[in-house]
This record gives structure tokens, C-alpha cells and sequence, in this order.
């Protein structure tokens, strides 16, 4: 049994109480089978099936063979979704509507069945199952069902009933696995068997030899009340009195020379068995899980803790030997090719030996206190707060990838899992571990004490989430954070501490809605606390940061944002931060545009520019909005250039209605981009035999007085050019970078070797095509120009 990894040598006593935690955790409670069978008469059994009628024990084979003449082709569930798959899964099923069976005698038999193996499974006293009949499966001679998982299929789902009917038959043998134990079950002629086993188990039919293996399959559920406290006992005072010691012992720092942190905020015990988001509650653990978690909420309740159940993603690197070995290399007798399900099972980490622990990560997702339903949060558990009776190690992850050996890196796979954790803090602790694993929880509880206790109250509270704020913020996916923090910002009357609660964010956060807020922030702060805010929120552009976010929200929310603060007419500051606001935003994607330009190849200039097209016109109507000709000015010109102008215009006649088009005033932009088209028709159509080539490539000096007299001349196709390598690689680049209809090849002959250029007919091609492209384009401006 592993409960925790060995504490650092220079502090022995640190992990201490951790790890007595975990071994009273692991005496308490008996684990229960994760499987159990019980058998029982077929006599209170009363069934019938729509089209085959009443069933009389034991079923014949003609009897099978009659239910599998209605019924259909069992499907599984893979993901999300339901297949039809009979490698997988071979067998006949009849839902359940189908099937009628008389409740009063049957539940004679059921019923206690159902408590025996409750405790069979190790479930509470408080529990009850019930069972809910899902549908009947009929396996003929040959057919099985591979290793697999049930889904949940209610809140409620704990588990899975298989009733087995008397019949004759070989083979078809029903196996559970769990944490790398099996049990296998058998069937029956002469009486009806039992299986319960809880939803997180594997397991599978194998094939049937002879005769007819006929099963009724039903959904339990748990029921019943959370268990009312039993009252200390020995276990419960001892685990006690470790939580006491833990939470009043310091965490070793991590690394030599790193401060202490103090003592851990919480602990997070992870359970044995897996629960989905639907199937997390009190009442619905299992075996041993229910009395662990029963003994840790008694002993937080004697110390005055808070107690959650929670969901966490566990994610694990191992460093792992395969078929390549430690060299890398394939070994002698595996020189074969692979087939595809080798390379999946290879690349998904199947079938590796693990070694080492190399990193570990465990992140809570989900939490749920007594009586609620589970809230998303997003917190990461540190080393120090974790506890477990068995690792995650043991339990079938639900994503591997395999990360072959490469140089100086060996073999890795990495792990992800599924697993649910009982989680308690002290409760004066409560508003800071609750606040780092929801940002938004945080803000709520500031906003209800601005409400009940006052500015001063909420201030105190602020002040105690700054250390980690950022943080919080980042891992926060609540999509009314930024509002609440900004309505809380300006009731708080405290221009440092706002600033600080509002630092973490960024510019596309705001809505459309977010005016007002940020005129109570004006009225508060003044101009210059909101101008130095958005500088932040603002930053200017870097190459290579991505662009799609920023260009995004311009496109759809500066417009808007930009007129609600013109429209709060009793803040005198509001049009001039609305002005600052759309100035940064242009003084950006200028940047941006400027950055393109500088490193994109001329025949992808078009493709990189458009995206910018729709925020081009959102700063336009936006500059209009804020009543800034010079932007406006600045903005119709960078719109008229000719990459640009045509799309730009026609996005704008496709998204604004006309009385918004025309109040844009891309009445230039229209006549430049007429204009443009105008004169390139008014130009000579090509002749045929007119091979120049005019480009405004820019050669470097030793190549050009080669190179461009060639493609300048409108009667020579072919070039033989001796060319050293590195003058061959430039003028390779060239042609390719700017799209030129030359062959560029090399005739590896003589020293240096000679580069032969040879001009295509794709020059007269490009040239009709463009022409063709013009006159479009130049019919749609006319038919457009009274719209703009």
C-alpha cells in the first residue's frame, strides 16, 4: 500500500501526519466486493415478452431462439457515442418496454436479494437499492462482449444488476475486474442468478460454446438519506487528532533555501473508487469510500471543518521501457512492419512496463457540499495537501500518450485519470481555500459583505485574495468574472486595491454591457486611474503573439463598448476614455498590419491582411462613434489600400444595413479602389508574345544584373545561369517567394553547377485570369456605388 510519496530526508517529520492519516484512513471501513453474486428460486419470477409471451424456467432453446426472433442487435456505447459493432459486442437485445414482469411476487425475491448484496458491496446501512429493469440479452453459440464499462445512466446509478434465467448452457462466463482483481460468475438451469458489481468495474462475456445464455439487466440505484453522524469513536478521535497535527504543521519548502509556506490550507484525500459529475453524492459511495468519508466528515465536524466531496483530474508521467528498449532501438525479433492496431496500442501507452514517477499533477475540477449539487472550480492540489490509500497507478486511465525514445529523452507515457476526493479545511480558513479554487465565488462573497458589512468589511476580504488573485483569475472560466470585479471595484472606494483586483484581466473580457461599469469606475478614480487601466489591458503589439483574441473582440464588441460610454452623458470623462479606448486598439492593429507587410511573401499578402478586414471596419464605425476625424482619416486611408479595399467593402455591404454603411464614409475607399481596377484594365491586354515579366523584386546586387534583365525581356524564355549553391538557394527563394511563372531547376554538370530558368505559359494564363478578376470586380463597384 502506497499512501504518499517519502518526505524530504531533511525534514522527517514533516510529512508525518500525512502519512498517519493515510494509514488510519486505510483500517477504517471494510472494503466490500467491488462484485457479488447471490442466487435465488425462479419462482416469484413472473415475465413475459411482447411477442413471445410468458417464460417458463427452464428456457429451452427454442424458447431463445423465439426472444432472439424479436429481438435486435445489441449496440455499445463508445464515448459519446452508440455503435453497432458485433467485433465488440455480439449478442440480441429487447428493451425493456417490451418486457412485462409481475411487481408484487417479483419483489418478494428482489428485495431482499438487493439488501444482501448491499452489504455484499459494502454500501451503508442508510443505503437502499433499487433496481430499474433496462432491457434483456440473449447470447447465442459464439457470442460475447469484450471488456468494456457501463455508462451511468441517472444521478442515482451506482451499479449494475445481471439476472440471470435458468437455462441450459457452456461457456458465456461473466467476468468483473477492479484494481486488477476478477471474479467470474456462472449461470444456472435450474435457478436464477444474481451479479451486482459497482459501474466503475471492467467486464465481459466471454463466448458462449453451447446453448443460450439469457440475462435481465437492471440499473441500481442508491437511495436513502446522508448518514447522520455516528459520534466519536477511537477511529475518529485518532484521525482527529492527526487532522489537528497537519493542519498545525508547517509544509517543508520544496526546494533548499525556499522560504516555508506554513501550514497546508486543506486536505485532499483521493477515494478508491471513480464517480462521474452525475454520480457524485454522500449517498452514493462505495465500499469502503462511504466509511472513509463518513469517519473524515465526523472528524472534521469535531474539529470544526468544512467537508466537500470533489472530482479531480490526475495527470501522471512515467518513464516506461517498450519493444524499443532503453537504446531506442526496435529489438531483433519485432523487425516486422507494424500493423495499425500495434501503432495505436503503441502511441496510446498500452502494454508498457512503468519505471519511475518522473511528475505528477492532480487539479480539482467539481466539488459538492452536503446537500448541494456539484459546482466547477479549478484547483491545483499541492504535494503537501494530497493523501491516498491506493495511487492512481493502479486504475485504468481514461487518456494515455506515449512519448518515444528520442536522443537525450527516454521513454515517457503519460496518464490521466478520473478520480473523487473528500476534501476539508479548517473553517477559518474557509473564505481563502474557497476563494483559490473559484475566482468568482471569491467575488460574490466580496459583493454580499459590500452589501451587509460595508466597504471597510469587503476591503479586508479583497485584500486577502491578492496573493493569489492572478491565479485564481487564470483558472477561472466564469464568463461574468470581469463584471463582478469591476462592479466591486468601484464600490470597494479604493484605487489601489481595485486596481490590483482588476490587473489580472484583459481587454477582450469587456462586453457590451461593461459601459456603465466602467463609468462608476471614472466617477470613482477619475480619468487618469482608468486611463492607466487600459494601458495595461492595452499593451501594444509583439511579433509573434497571437493576434485572433484581440482582432476578435474589436470586430465585435469595440463598437458597442465605444457607445455605451459616449451615451453616459453625466460622466464628462466617458467620450474621452471611449476615444482612448478605440486610438489603442487602431495604434495595435497598425502594428500589426505593419508586421505582415514586413515579413509575408507577396502572393500570401492578400490572405494574411484579410482577417483584419472586419476589425478595420469596427475602428471605422467606432471612430465615428467617438467623433474622431483624424482616426477616422487615418483609418479610410489604410482601408484604401488595394490588398484590402475590395473585401473590406464587400464585407461592409454584407454586415451593415444602409444607413449604417453610408454613415462610415467609405465613399473614398470605394472611388480609390475604382480607380485601381480602372487603370489596370486601361492597360495593354498581354500579347502572345510578350514574355516580360514585371515584378518589384528586389534582387540582391550580385544577382540583378542577371536575373532582371532576364524576366524584363518580352522575347527570352530560357536562362542557363553557372551559379555557385548559395546564389542558386537566393534566386530559388525569390521565384518561389514572389509566385513568379518561372521553372527554376538545377543541371548538376560541371562546376559551379547551372541553374536553368524557364518561363511558362502560366504567365499568359495569370494574365487573362486577372483581367477577368478586374472587370468582376470593377462591374461590382458600379452596381454598388450609390450605396456607399
Amino acid at each position: 500500500m502506497v499512501v504518499n510519496p517519502q518526505p524530504d530526508a531533511s525534514h522527517p517529520m514533516a510529512q508525518r501526519p500525512l502519512e498517519q492519516i493515510g494509514d488510519l484512513l486505510a483500517r477504517i471501513g471494510t472494503p466490500g466486493a467491488f462484485a457479488s453474486s447471490r442466487s435465488a428460486k425462479a419462482e416469484d419470477l413472473h415475465i413475459e415478452v411482447y411477442g413471445v409471451g410468458r417464460l417458463r424456467f427452464p428456457l429451452t432453446a427454442a424458447a431463445a431462439r423465439r426472444l432472439c426472433g424479436i429481438a435486435r442487435p445489441a449496440q455499445h456505447g463508445y464515448k459519446d457515442q452508440t455503435r453497432l459493432d458485433r467485433r465488440v459486442r455480439d449478442c440480441w437485445e429487447i428493451p425493456a418496454e417490451l418486457i412485462s414482469i409481475d411487481p408484487s411476487r417479483w419483489n418478494r425475491t428482489l428485495i431482499p436479494q438487493l439488501d444482501h448484496l448491499r452489504r455484499d458491496l459494502g454500501l451503508p446501512h442508510a443505503c437502499r437499492l433499487h433496481a430499474e429493469l433496462h432491457n434483456l440479452l440473449i447470447y447465442g453459440p459464439g457470442q460475447f462482449f469484450v471488456p468494456h464499462q457501463d455508462s451511468e445512466k441517472s444521478d442515482a446509478m451506482i451499479g449494475t444488476l445481471v439476472v440471470g434465467l435458468p437455462s441450459s448452457f457452456t461457456g458465456g462466463t461473466f467476468v468483473v475486474e477492479h484494481h486488477g482483481e476478477t471474479r467470474s460468475f456462472g449461470g444456472s438451469a435450474e435457478r436464477l442468478s444474481l451479479i451486482a458489481f459497482y459501474a466503475d468495474c471492467h467486464h465481459q462475456v466471454k463466448p458462449v460454446k453451447s446453448g443460450y445464455r439469457v440475462v435481465l439487466t437492471y440499473n441500481l440505484i442508491a437511495e436513502g438519506a446522508v448518514p447522520a453522524p455516528a459520534g466519536p469513536s477511537a477511529a475518529t478521535t485518532a484521525l482527529a487528532d492527526a487532522l489537528r497535527r497537519f493542519f498545525d504543521t508547517p509544509v517543508p519548502p520544496r526546494w533548499s533555501g525556499d522560504r516555508e509556506p506554513g501550514p497546508p490550507d486543506r486536505l485532499v484525500y483521493l477515494l478508491d473508487h471513480q464517480y462521474t459529475q452525475r454520480g457524485l453524492a454522500w449517498t452514493r459511495l462505495k465500499g469502503a469510500d462511504a466509511e472513509r468519508a463518513a469517519a473524515l466528515r465526523d472528524a472534521a465536524r469535531q474539529l470544526d471543518c468544512e467537508c466537500f466531496l470533489a472530482l479531480a483530474d490526475v495527470h501522471e508521467t512515467w518513464s516506461c521501457v517498450d519493444a524499443y528498449g532503453a537504446s531506442g532501438h526496435r529489438r531483433r525479433w519485432d523487425d516486422g512492419d507494424e500493423d495499425e492496431d500495434d501503432a495505436d496500442a503503441d502511441e496510446s501507452g498500452a502494454d508498457l512496463e512503468l519505471t519511475d514517477l518522473l511528475d505528477s499533477a492532480v487539479e480539482l475540477r467539481h466539488w459538492v457540499g452536503p446537500g448541494e449539487r456539484p459546482r466547477e472550480i479549478a484547483s491545483l492540489v499541492a504535494d503537501g495537501e494530497l493523501c491516498y490509500t491506493r495511487p492512481s497507478v493502479e486504475f485504468e486511465p481514461f487518456e494515455s500518450e506515449h512519448e518515444g525514445y528520442m536522443g537525450n529523452w527516454g521513454n515517457t507515457v503519460d496518464h490521466w485519470y478520473h478520480r473523487a476526493a473528500v476534501v476539508l479545511w479548517p473553517r477559518e480558513r474557509s473564505f481563502v481555500v474557497r476563494a483559490k479554487a473559484s475566482a468568482s465565488w471569491a467575488m460574490a462573497e466580496i459583493a454580499k459583505t459590500l452589501r451587509k458589512d460595508g466597504a471597510a468589511a469587503a476591503q479586508a476580504l479583497a485584500r486577502r485574495v491578492l496573493p493569489f488573485w492572478s491565479e485564481a483569475v487564470r483558472r477561472d472560466s466564469g464568463k461574468t468574472l470581469l463584471a463582478a470585479t469591476l462592479k466591486a471595484a468601484a464600490a470597494l472606494d479604493d484605487a489601489t486595491l481595485a486596481a490590483a483586483l482588476l490587473k489580472p484581466f484583459a481587454l477582450t473580457g469587456l462586453g457590451p454591457k461593461s459601459a456603465p461599469l466602467l463609468a462608476a469606475l471614472l466617477v470613482r478614480y477619475g480619468p487618469a486611474w482608468c486611463a492607466a487601466l487600459f494601458d495595461q489591458w492595452s499593451p501594444q503589439y509583439k511579433p509573434h503573439e497571437p493576434t485572433e483574441a484581440r482582432r476578435s473582440w474589436i470586430a465585435a464588441t469595440l463598437p458597442q463598448l465605444c457607445r455605451g460610454l459616449c451615451a453616459q452623458h453625466a460622466v464628462d470623462a466617458a467620450t474621452t476614455l471611449a476615444q482612448r479606448i478605440a486610438g489603442q486598439q487602431w495604434a495595435w492593429t497598425a502594428a500589426c498590419i505593419n508586421e505582415i507587410r514586413r515579413h509575408a511573401r507577396p502572393r500570401d499578402l492578400p490572405g494574411f491582411l484579410q482577417p483584419f478586414c472586419v476589425p478595420l471596419l469596427a475602428l471605422i464605425e467606432s471612430s465615428r462613434i467617438t467623433d474622431q476625424p483624424e482616426l477616422h482619416a487615418r483609418l479610410i486611408d489604410a482601408a484604401s489600400d488595394d490588398d484590402l479595399s475590395l473585401v473590406l467593402l464587400q464585407q461592409a455591404h454584407g454586415a451593415y444595413p444602409p444607413a449604417v454603411r453610408r454613415s462610415l464614409g467609405l465613399g473614398p475607399v470605394h472611388a480609390r479602389c475604382t480607380q485601381a481596377f480602372t487603370q489596370r484594365l486601361e492597360a495593354p491586354v498581354r500579347a502572345d508574345g510578350d514574355w516580360s515579366i514585371a515584378t518589384p523584386l528586389s534582387c540582391p546586387r550580385a544577382l540583378g544584373p542577371t536575373l532582371m534583365p532576364f524576366l524584363r525581356d518580352a522575347t527570352r524564355t530560357r536562362l542557363e545561369w553557372p551559379l555557385a549553391e548559395a546564389g542558386r538557394a537566393q534566386v530559388h527563394r525569390l521565384i518561389d517567394d514572389h509566385d513568379l511563372p518561372v521553372v527554376h531547376t538545377t543541371r548538376r554538370s560541371g562546376r559551379p553547377y547551372t541553374l536553368v530558368l524557364e518561363k511558362t505559359r502560366a504567365l499568359f494564363e495569370r494574365a487573362a485570369a486577372d483581367r477577368r478578376s478586374w472587370q468582376a470586380a470593377l462591374q461590382w463597384l458600379a452596381q454598388t456605388a450609390a450605396d456607399f
